[in-house]
């Protein structure tokens, strides 16, 4: 009896095979990555979301929202109230609101949240962050803060030792934020109160606010009230959720109402000292240049942000920046819609 020889694939034919194999995952993995960022955005579209219902749920309780801060760390003019220096955290404020009583019952509000004051500020800082539970309480990591797109390390590259960013604090290490309120960051880093500013440059948060709902008269659907940021700070440091510090200024997208230093996705800015950095800067997708108050995120083309009534919108990175000056104040008489 005569068996014909079973045939094999040649060469040339499983490389054909491969090849096809590759061409079809060469397209199918871009497909597969943005669904997967899709997915994140709407996780970080959630997280952002309960924030702004935790400022809504907290003015309910007080009547106002929380104040970006209390006791003014930084700079004078702005004296600190009682001349108390704290650095508290408008966002700590809001832990009972989402879901982490348990990490806000560690926090004292009396006492500093950061032993850390510039020299030019005045005032005296109210107790030791070390000893009365403030810095341990900061090293909590909270996913309530944190956007799934941002895989940048969610601790402050330095310990909050004595730097111009954190607690003159050793062995505490602060948990970072993707979210923080929006302010006019030149008079939060000059530590003015809120409402000594011009009603063109006023936001919704700064030293000491008390900005009721009443206040956001440009109308709470197209105010800007909770931004979104990263977790790398090319030009400073990134925001901790339980303290405000040096550069700490929240975020504010127009910073100064001006071109220069404003915008959204900003990853660099040549106007910055080059002498800063040597050998120069090059910018990193992620590491937000906008100097103190960046308004940035891993989420391709734009970022989150709460208005004032909740709702949350993405906004383009490449908004016509009159725009973005007019959603970022509460009163400066050109309201405008969400474009």
């Amino acid at each position: 009896m005569r068996f014909r020889a079973k045939r094999g694939f040649t060469l040339v034919e499983l490389l054909v095979v491969i090849a096809i194999i590759g061409i079809l995952i060469a397209l199918l993995l871009p497909a597969v990555q943005a669904a997967r960022e899709a997915a994140r955005r709407a996780q970080c579209t959630n997280k952002i979301k309960q924030i702004g219902l935790a400022l809504h749920n907290y003015h309910d309780s007080y009547q106002m929202f929380p104040a970006f801060g209390w006791g003014a760390n930084q700079n004078s003019p702005g004296a600190p109230v009682n001349g108390q220096k704290k650095g508290s955290s408008g966002l700590a404020a809001l832990l009972p609101y989402l879901e982490q009583q348990a990490v806000y019952d560690k926090l004292d509000s009396r006492q500093c949240a950061t032993n850390f004051a510039l020299g030019t500020s005045t005032g005296t800082v109210v107790g030791d962050a070390a000893t009365n539970g403030n810095a341990a309480a900061s090293e909590n990591e909270l996913d309530a803060f944190l956007c799934p797109s941002d895989s940048t390390g969610n601790r402050d590259e330095w310990t909050l030792a004595g730097s111009y960013y954190g607690p003159a604090t050793t062995g505490f290490t602060g948990s970072k934020t993707n979210y923080d309120l929006v302010t006019y960051a030149n008079h939060v880093f000059s530590s003015y109160r809120w409402k000594e500013v011009s009603i063109t440059t006023e936001r919704m948060f700064g030293w000491e606010s008390k900005c009721r709902m009443a206040d956001v008269k440009d109308g709470t659907s197209n105010t800007f009230m909770v931004g979104e940021t990263t977790r790398y700070h090319a030009n400073g440091r990134a925001f901790a959720w339980a303290y405000r510090a040096w550069v700490m200024c929240g975020v504010d997208p127009a910073y100064a109402n001006s071109t220069t230093y404003g915008g959204i996705n900003v990853w660099h800015q040549p106007w910055i000292a080059a002498t800063w950095q040597n050998p120069p800067y090059v910018p990193i997708r992620g590491h937000a240049r906008s100097w103190w108050c960046p308004a940035a995120s891993l989420h391709p083309g734009g970022c989150n942000f709460v208005m004032a009534d909740a709702s949350v919108h993405f906004i383009s990175e490449t908004i016509d920046f009159p725009m973005l000056i007019a959603l970022s104040g509460i009163r400066d008489g050109t309201p405008v819609s969400i474009p």
